[in-house]
Protein backbone atom coordinates (compact mmCIF):
# COMPACT_ATOMS: atom_id res chain seq x y z
CA UNK A 1 0.00 0.00 0.00
CA UNK A 2 1.76 3.36 -1.29
CA UNK A 3 1.38 5.80 0.91
CA UNK A 4 -1.18 8.64 -0.15
CA UNK A 5 -0.70 12.51 0.02
CA UNK A 6 -3.03 12.89 2.52
CA UNK A 7 -0.55 10.29 4.50
CA UNK A 8 2.26 12.22 3.48
CA UNK A 9 1.68 15.73 5.16
CA UNK A 10 0.09 14.28 8.18
CA UNK A 11 2.87 12.29 8.68
CA UNK A 12 5.16 15.06 7.72
CA UNK A 13 3.51 17.64 9.72
CA UNK A 14 3.14 15.54 12.95
CA UNK A 15 7.14 14.88 12.37
CA UNK A 16 7.80 18.41 12.45
CA UNK A 17 5.71 19.33 15.57
CA UNK A 18 7.03 16.11 17.55
CA UNK A 19 11.02 17.13 16.37
CA UNK A 20 10.26 20.98 17.66
CA UNK A 21 8.37 19.27 20.83
CA UNK A 22 11.50 17.88 21.58
CA UNK A 23 13.94 19.99 20.98
CA UNK A 24 11.43 22.70 22.76
CA UNK A 25 11.61 20.20 26.06
CA UNK A 26 15.11 19.07 25.71
CA UNK A 27 16.48 22.95 25.79
CA UNK A 28 14.23 23.82 28.75
CA UNK A 29 15.22 20.87 30.26
CA UNK A 30 18.76 21.64 30.17
CA UNK A 31 18.59 24.93 31.76
CA UNK A 32 18.01 22.70 34.48
CA UNK A 33 21.77 21.88 34.71
CA UNK A 34 22.94 25.32 34.44
CA UNK A 35 20.76 26.85 37.11
CA UNK A 36 20.13 23.77 39.01
CA UNK A 37 16.30 25.23 39.04
CA UNK A 38 13.71 21.83 39.24
CA UNK A 39 11.16 24.12 37.20
CA UNK A 40 13.37 23.93 34.13
CA UNK A 41 13.31 19.99 34.22
CA UNK A 42 9.61 19.85 35.06
CA UNK A 43 8.57 21.73 32.80
CA UNK A 44 11.14 20.75 30.00
CA UNK A 45 10.04 17.26 30.53
CA UNK A 46 6.37 18.17 30.86
CA UNK A 47 6.48 19.73 27.09
CA UNK A 48 8.52 16.53 25.94
CA UNK A 49 5.50 14.13 27.04
CA UNK A 50 2.79 16.18 25.98
CA UNK A 51 3.57 15.87 22.71
CA UNK A 52 2.99 12.06 22.96
CA UNK A 53 -0.21 11.69 20.94
CA UNK A 54 1.86 12.59 18.03
CA UNK A 55 4.63 10.33 18.70
CA UNK A 56 2.98 7.11 16.53
CA UNK A 57 1.87 9.06 13.54
CA UNK A 58 5.65 10.42 13.05
CA UNK A 59 7.08 6.80 13.54
CA UNK A 60 4.38 5.07 11.52
CA UNK A 61 5.19 7.27 8.54
CA UNK A 62 9.13 6.69 8.87
CA UNK A 63 8.21 3.32 9.32
CA UNK A 64 5.77 3.56 6.36
CA UNK A 65 8.18 4.89 3.87
CA UNK A 66 10.26 1.72 4.62
CA UNK A 67 7.37 -1.34 4.25
CA UNK A 68 4.26 0.34 3.13
CA UNK A 69 2.58 -0.58 6.41
CA UNK A 70 3.54 1.22 9.29
CA UNK A 71 3.08 0.48 13.17
CA UNK A 72 0.10 -2.23 14.27
CA UNK A 73 -2.94 -0.86 16.03
CA UNK A 74 -1.82 -2.40 19.40
CA UNK A 75 2.06 -0.50 19.50
CA UNK A 76 0.01 3.03 17.45
CA UNK A 77 -2.06 2.82 20.66
CA UNK A 78 0.39 2.07 23.63
CA UNK A 79 2.92 4.91 22.05
CA UNK A 80 0.59 7.51 21.95
CA UNK A 81 -0.81 6.79 24.76
CA UNK A 82 1.32 5.41 27.49
CA UNK A 83 2.89 8.27 29.06
CA UNK A 84 0.13 10.85 29.08
CA UNK A 85 -0.85 10.41 32.63
CA UNK A 86 2.89 10.97 33.48
CA UNK A 87 3.08 14.21 31.92
CA UNK A 88 0.17 15.50 33.47
CA UNK A 89 1.47 14.47 36.53
CA UNK A 90 4.88 15.92 36.10
CA UNK A 91 3.16 19.05 35.19
CA UNK A 92 1.11 19.11 38.39
CA UNK A 93 3.97 19.07 40.43
CA UNK A 94 5.58 21.74 38.80
CA UNK A 95 2.02 23.33 39.05
CA UNK A 96 2.03 22.81 42.90
CA UNK A 97 5.53 24.30 43.26
CA UNK A 98 4.09 27.88 42.76
CA UNK A 99 0.07 27.03 43.66
CA UNK A 100 -1.89 25.55 45.78
CA UNK A 101 0.80 24.22 48.05
CA UNK A 102 -0.91 23.46 50.99
CA UNK A 103 -3.02 21.17 48.87
CA UNK A 104 -0.40 19.63 46.87
CA UNK A 105 -0.03 16.24 48.14
CA UNK A 106 -4.21 15.97 47.96
CA UNK A 107 -4.41 17.23 44.30
CA UNK A 108 -1.22 14.59 43.86
CA UNK A 109 -2.69 12.06 45.04
CA UNK A 110 -6.25 12.24 43.86
CA UNK A 111 -4.19 12.71 39.91
CA UNK A 112 -2.25 9.91 40.54
CA UNK A 113 -5.45 7.32 41.08
CA UNK A 114 -6.98 9.01 37.98
CA UNK A 115 -3.98 8.05 35.92
CA UNK A 116 -3.68 4.83 37.33
CA UNK A 117 -7.38 3.84 36.39
CA UNK A 118 -6.75 4.93 32.89
CA UNK A 119 -3.75 3.20 32.34
CA UNK A 120 -5.47 0.02 34.18
CA UNK A 121 -8.43 0.33 31.96
CA UNK A 122 -5.91 1.24 29.00
CA UNK A 123 -3.97 -1.95 29.44
CA UNK A 124 -6.61 -4.45 29.65
CA UNK A 125 -8.50 -2.56 26.44
CA UNK A 126 -4.97 -2.96 24.41
CA UNK A 127 -5.04 -6.40 24.99
CA UNK A 128 -8.41 -7.46 24.92
CA UNK A 129 -10.09 -5.79 22.84
CA UNK A 130 -8.13 -2.65 20.71
CA UNK A 131 -11.06 -1.71 19.23
CA UNK A 132 -12.54 0.20 22.06
CA UNK A 133 -9.51 2.18 21.90
CA UNK A 134 -9.91 3.48 18.23
CA UNK A 135 -9.60 2.36 15.09
CA UNK A 136 -6.83 3.03 13.15
CA UNK A 137 -6.38 4.15 9.23
CA UNK A 138 -2.86 3.32 8.38
CA UNK A 139 -0.53 4.41 8.54
CA UNK A 140 -0.57 7.38 10.14
CA UNK A 141 -4.75 8.27 10.99
CA UNK A 142 -6.25 7.39 14.13
CA UNK A 143 -9.89 7.58 15.33
CA UNK A 144 -10.09 7.20 18.82
CA UNK A 145 -13.23 6.27 20.85
CA UNK A 146 -14.79 7.37 23.56
CA UNK A 147 -12.74 6.51 26.46
CA UNK A 148 -9.65 7.87 25.13
CA UNK A 149 -11.26 10.95 23.69
CA UNK A 150 -12.81 11.66 27.08
CA UNK A 151 -9.52 10.78 29.07
CA UNK A 152 -7.45 13.16 26.54
CA UNK A 153 -9.85 15.77 26.68
CA UNK A 154 -9.77 15.42 30.68
CA UNK A 155 -6.00 15.77 30.35
CA UNK A 156 -6.11 18.67 28.43
CA UNK A 157 -8.74 20.61 30.67
CA UNK A 158 -6.17 19.93 33.30
CA UNK A 159 -3.31 21.48 31.73
CA UNK A 160 -5.13 24.40 30.49
CA UNK A 161 -7.01 25.21 33.68
CA UNK A 162 -4.20 25.25 35.74
CA UNK A 163 -1.88 26.89 33.13
CA UNK A 164 -3.75 29.46 33.27
CA UNK A 165 -3.37 30.27 37.23
CA UNK A 166 0.03 29.01 36.70
CA UNK A 167 0.53 32.25 33.78
CA UNK A 168 -1.39 34.32 35.81
CA UNK A 169 1.06 34.77 38.42
CA UNK A 170 3.43 36.15 35.53
CA UNK A 171 0.89 38.36 34.31
CA UNK A 172 0.22 40.13 37.45
CA UNK A 173 3.70 40.87 38.04
CA UNK A 174 5.17 44.71 37.47
CA UNK A 175 8.32 43.46 35.17
CA UNK A 176 7.56 43.49 31.66
CA UNK A 177 9.73 40.63 30.72
CA UNK A 178 8.11 38.66 33.88
CA UNK A 179 4.57 39.72 32.26
CA UNK A 180 5.32 39.12 28.71
CA UNK A 181 6.21 35.33 30.02
CA UNK A 182 2.97 35.00 31.33
CA UNK A 183 1.30 36.16 28.12
CA UNK A 184 3.14 33.60 26.16
CA UNK A 185 2.39 30.98 28.57
CA UNK A 186 -1.58 32.01 27.66
CA UNK A 187 -0.98 31.63 24.22
CA UNK A 188 0.98 28.24 24.41
CA UNK A 189 -2.39 26.68 26.29
CA UNK A 190 -4.47 28.48 24.09
CA UNK A 191 -2.69 27.43 20.38
CA UNK A 192 -2.36 24.01 22.30
CA UNK A 193 -5.76 23.03 23.34
CA UNK A 194 -7.56 24.74 19.99
CA UNK A 195 -4.59 22.75 17.50
CA UNK A 196 -5.22 19.41 19.90
CA UNK A 197 -8.88 19.87 19.57
CA UNK A 198 -9.52 20.48 16.20
CA UNK A 199 -6.84 17.48 14.94
CA UNK A 200 -9.41 15.28 16.83
CA UNK A 201 -12.64 16.68 15.58
CA UNK A 202 -12.25 18.29 12.30
CA UNK A 203 -12.25 16.21 9.22
CA UNK A 204 -8.67 15.60 7.87
CA UNK A 205 -7.70 16.78 4.83
CA UNK A 206 -4.32 18.53 3.34
CA UNK A 207 -5.25 21.90 4.53
CA UNK A 208 -7.01 21.25 7.95
CA UNK A 209 -3.34 18.96 8.61
CA UNK A 210 -1.57 21.99 8.06
CA UNK A 211 -3.31 24.52 10.13
CA UNK A 212 -3.58 22.44 13.07
CA UNK A 213 0.05 21.63 13.34
CA UNK A 214 1.36 25.24 12.62
CA UNK A 215 -1.36 25.84 15.29
CA UNK A 216 0.52 23.16 17.58
CA UNK A 217 3.98 24.27 16.29
CA UNK A 218 3.23 27.84 17.37
CA UNK A 219 2.12 26.23 21.10
CA UNK A 220 5.71 24.95 21.63
CA UNK A 221 7.40 28.42 20.46
CA UNK A 222 5.03 29.60 22.82
CA UNK A 223 5.98 27.48 25.47
CA UNK A 224 9.64 28.14 25.19
CA UNK A 225 9.19 31.94 24.71
CA UNK A 226 7.05 31.78 28.28
CA UNK A 227 9.52 29.97 30.18
CA UNK A 228 13.18 31.18 28.24
CA UNK A 229 12.36 34.36 26.92
CA UNK A 230 15.75 34.04 24.88
CA UNK A 231 17.28 37.44 24.21
CA UNK A 232 16.17 37.89 20.63
CA UNK A 233 12.49 37.55 21.15
CA UNK A 234 12.77 39.45 24.53
CA UNK A 235 14.05 42.71 22.12
CA UNK A 236 11.47 42.15 19.03
CA UNK A 237 8.55 41.93 21.70
CA UNK A 238 9.49 44.33 24.14
CA UNK A 239 11.41 46.81 21.79
CA UNK A 240 8.43 49.59 21.69
CA UNK A 241 8.99 49.57 25.76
Amino acid sequence: MALEALDIVNGIFSLIFVAISLLVGLIILSKYFQYKERIYFLVGCTWVLISEPWWPSSLSFLIAIVNDVGLSSQMYFLIGNLFVPVAIMVWLIAFTEFLYKEKRKLILMIFAIYGILFEIIFFILLFLNPELIGELNPPVDVNYKFFIMVSLISFLLIVVISGFLFANLSLKSDDPEVKLKGKLLVMAYISFSIGALLDSAIPLNEITIIITRIILISSAIEWYGGFILPGFLRKFLLKKK
